[in-house]
């Protein structure tokens, strides 16, 4: 995100993201996967959230946000503090079909880290209790950010 996103849509773009994967709409998102194999390696996470309707409102923002998550197909990726075979995109692809997959699904907070620390890559955890107020456990995919120095799709010529 970062530069390819005004700021003003990336904490809403979370919210989508977040809301999408706990409680009830968790329930719907395995039912989905089910039905209609929403994530699998035959999608593309531009396919997958366009689907369900995930990206920012604003034509520029909404290109700039698919096309961040293009590049996550050049990044790394960890599960668990273990490097990963697979490229960031298709980690995150292949720990949201497993979640869903499993017959006892977590709930999924996506949250952000400069691309620095660690060096560009997606981690995603499982287990993590990100909530101080809820003994609920989930699968934390957290996705580098890229420098703000960039200019921030809002501000581009049109």
């Amino acid at each position: 995100m970062g530069g390819l996103v005004a700021d003003g849509y990336v904490p809403h773009v979370q919210e989508q993201l977040n809301s999408r994967f706990i409680d009830k709409a968790l329930d719907e998102m395995v039912q989905f996967q089910k039905e209609f194999k929403v994530f699998s390696s035959q999608h593309t996470l531009l396919m997958s959230f366009g689907l369900l309707n995930i990206a920012p409102v604003g034509e520029a923002d909404r290109d700039g946000f698919f096309k961040y998550l293009t590049l996550l197909k050049k990044t790394g990726a960890s599960v668990d503090g273990e490097a990963s075979r697979r490229n960031g995109h298709d980690q995150i692809v292949a720990s949201l079909q497993d979640n869903l997959e499993s017959g006892r699904a977590m709930p999924v907070h996506f949250t952000w880290h400069p691309r620095e620390h660690p060096k560009g890559i997606v981690q995603v955890t499982s287990g993590d209790r990100i909530l101080s107020f809820s003994s609920k456990a989930f699968l934390t995919i957290s996705v580098p950010t890229i420098g703000a120095s960039r200019t921030k799709a809002g501000k581009r010529k049109k």
